[in-house]
């Protein structure tokens, strides 16, 4: 088997690939938990339409979400989800998944 060993390539690897994959590791993870939270009922409070989601925060003028935008990310988080593939984001991770 031939070996790549240019430094570039081994920077390239251990600089952005190691690193990006245990980031992307952990999101999942956290996707996982949000999904499970979403799906244990909190969906329901959230209804796919232009309501408020009233936390707030509008006076810190932080943007104001309705239940759309809830709905949305969610969708979103879980393509993400759907998109990866455990195994292969998993292979190049050097340190283990820390709970948070």
């Amino acid at each position: 088997m031939s070996t790549i060993t240019d430094p570039r390539a081994l920077k390239f690897t251990n600089q952005q690939i190691r690193p990006l994959s245990e980031a992307v590791r952990g999101l999942i993870a956290q996707i996982n938990a949000a999904q499970t939270d979403w799906f244990s009922g909190l969906n329901a409070l959230f209804p796919n339409d232009t309501t408020l989601v009233d936390d707030g925060r509008s006076s810190e003028g932080i943007n104001e979400l309705t239940g759309a935008d809830v709905n949305s990310v969610v969708n979103i988080l879980i393509a993400i989800q759907n998109a990866s593939n455990a195994q292969i984001i998993a292979k190049p991770c050097v340190r283990p998944l820390s709970a948070s």
